[in-house]
Formats: C-alpha cells, sequence, structure tokens
C-alpha cells in the first residue's frame, strides 16, 4: 500500500491499520501521523521480503558442497529405546498341584493350585467351589523310618491358595490336598512331594579327624589363664566354646574352680503366634489395612501375614471402589494373652 491509498482513507481506517500493525499511542496522532506511521511500517514490511526472497534465491543457486569420505559407513548408530515386555503372573495355570517348601525345623510352606475341571466338578458338588471343605492331610514321618507314619488334618479355605504348617524338627513330611465329603470320606486331589525338616539343635555327627585330644585342651586351657590363678568367668567361658566346638567327650575330666559344673539341662520351649488374614473384593478397588496400601490377586483376592503381638491389636480393613463412591471397612479386633 502506497502514500496515495493511505491519504485517501479515512481516520477511522488508519486506526484500524494501526491496530492491526499493532502502532503504539496510535489513539493520539492525527491523521497525518497515523498515514507516516503506516507508511513508515509497510517500507520495513517491503523490505524485509525483498531481503528473504534475495537470501532464498541465493541458497537455491549455490552448489553443493563436497562429501570427502574414507569409503566407511558415515551412519551414527541410533540407540532405539526398547520396551520390556511385561507378562503379569496368572492367577492360576489351570493345574491341580501342590508344592510343599521347607521354612524352618518347626514351620512348612504349601501351595497348591486347581484346574477348572476340578473346580467345576467341585461347584457341582457343593454349589460354589469356594464352599468346599478343602483339607491339608500332613503326613509326618520319623527319620529312621520306624513305625507307621502318622498324620494330621489342616482345614483350609480354598481362595487362599496357600498355607503355613507348625511341625517338628528333623521329620519327613508329605501333604495331601483334597477334601471330605458329606459322608466323612476324604478324596484326595493332590500329593505334594516330601521334605525333610532341618535339625533345630547341634547335629549329633562328630568327625574324629577333628578332634583335639585331651593334653593339647588342656594345654590351651592353660594359655587362656589358669582359673585358680586368674578371671575365673574367662576360663569358664573358653571352656564352654570349646565343648560346643568338639562337640564330644574330650573335656569330661576337667574341673572348674568350684567343682564339677551342674549338667546342662537342654529342656526349652518356644512359643510364637502369628495371624492370616485373607479375603476377597472387587478386582479394581483400592485396599488398605491399618492405613497401609494391600495388593490384590487378579480375582480380588489377598492374603497377609503377621506377627500377633501381646495385647489387643484392631486391624482396619478398608476396601474403596474405583470411582471413590463406595467404601466398606472391617475392623477385627485380636486379643493375645500369655501366661
Amino acid at each position: 500500500m502506497n502514500l496515495e491509498m493511505l491519504v485517501k482513507k479515512t481516520k477511522n481506517e488508519l486506526l484500524a491499520l494501526a491496530k492491526e500493525f499493532q502502532i503504539k499511542n496510535r489513539s493520539r496522532m492525527t491523521k497525518n501521523e497515523l498515514i507516516e506511521s503506516l507508511a513508515t511500517v509497510y517500507k520495513q514490511n517491503k523490505a524485509n521480503v525483498e531481503t528473504e526472497a534475495k537470501t532464498k534465491a541465493a541458497t537455491r543457486k549455490a552448489p553443493p558442497q563436497p562429501v570427502y569420505t574414507t569409503g566407511l559407513s558415515q551412519k551414527t548408530p541410533t540407540l532405539e529405546r526398547l520396551e520390556e515386555a511385561r507378562f503379569p503372573l496368572p492367577s492360576s495355570y489351570n493345574e491341580t498341584t501342590i508344592k510343599l517348601l521347607i521354612r524352618d525345623p518347626f514351620w512348612l510352606y504349601v501351595y497348591w493350585d486347581l484346574s477348572c475341571d476340578v473346580k467345576e466338578k467341585l461347584k457341582n458338588d457343593f454349589g460354589e467351589w469356594e464352599r468346599t471343605p478343602l483339607s491339608l492331610k500332613v503326613w509326618e514321618g520319623q527319620e529312621s523310618g520306624s513305625g507307621e507314619p502318622g498324620f494330621f488334618n489342616v482345614s483350609v479355605n480354598p481362595i487362599t491358595g496357600h498355607w503355613y504348617i507348625n511341625v517338628h524338627p528333623n521329620r519327613y513330611y508329605t501333604v495331601d490336598l483334597g477334601y471330605f465329603t458329606p459322608s466323612g470320606e476324604f478324596i484326595v486331589l493332590a500329593r505334594s512331594n516330601t521334605v525333610h525338616t532341618p535339625r533345630a539343635s547341634i547335629s549329633e555327627v562328630i568327625d574324629e579327624e577333628w578332634m583335639i585330644i585331651e593334653e593339647d585342651f588342656h594345654r590351651l586351657y592353660r594359655l587362656a589363664g589358669d582359673p585358680q590363678a586368674g578371671s575365673v568367668e574367662l576360663a569358664e567361658i573358653l571352656r564352654k566354646r570349646l565343648e560346643r566346638e568338639m562337640g564330644s567327650g574330650a573335656v569330661s575330666s576337667l574341673s572348674s574352680p568350684f567343682g564339677q559344673p551342674p549338667t546342662e539341662r537342654h529342656f526349652w520351649l518356644v512359643l510364637d503366634t502369628e495371624i492370616i488374614i485373607y479375603g476377597a473384593t472387587e478386582p479394581t478397588a483400592t485396599l488398605t489395612m491399618d492405613g497401609q496400601p494391600v495388593p490384590l490377586r487378579p480375582d480380588g483376592s489377598f492374603t497377609l501375614r503377621m506377627a500377633l503381638p501381646e495385647g489387643t491389636k484392631r486391624i482396619p480393613v478398608t476396601a474403596r471402589a474405583q470411582d471413590g463412591k463406595d467404601e466398606i471397612t472391617i475392623t477385627p479386633v485380636v486379643t493375645k494373652e500369655t501366661y
């Protein structure tokens, strides 16, 4: 737009153009000042367009630059981010099986799975397979293998899929997974592997090749200090330590400064208590126990195992719907009193 065209426009049209080009203080300008400012803007825009056109033309006319190579590939290796494939573990493998593991000399851990065919049969027999009077028949055998193996039954909830069993040390155990019919007959669904619980005491096996003869023992004992002339406590500690390490009667003739020590009693008792909490809710719900989040299985079931302290323990369990509109809290109160 040239100067003649701007002169022919009214002041309001000039103000509209000034607003379009964002000219400052346009409302205070006279018509001549608006014409002068707009003319300057048009000239600047025209110069910018011409400069840009010349730059593009020079770029098109420039010859390509030569490329010098060593004959080797110049491609820069690109590192592609590989997404890790995630394969969530299924809640069931559709196989009727049971496995037995050892936790320690006094506890076994057992887990099981039921196939769809077995669940369907149990559903026909009991209405719902979750209502099946499922039980674990625990067979116990002596290390020596003498005598008939004994057994005891442990009633379990079918939806838990695993259980802890209190047992004895140094025994053989096998577990049958099954259920009781209304007539009282036990039907076996699967049998576990056999495990042997470890000892809960020092091994009775003594390797005579590494035994210390009594003369060497007395020499070591004197080097630590004669109890008649030195520290009685130190000598007593050393004596008991060597007795444990040797595990033999090599120290039977050693006397303490106050006469023969009383025979050590091996009778003892250990008692612990644990609680297992299990249940189910909507698979999409959020579950917390005492304010702490609890993971759910794909079918919405859950199982928790915790130590039971002395006294009264309140365990609030809250399930909250995915949309946040529904919430249910169940609070078991468990009391432990030890006498």
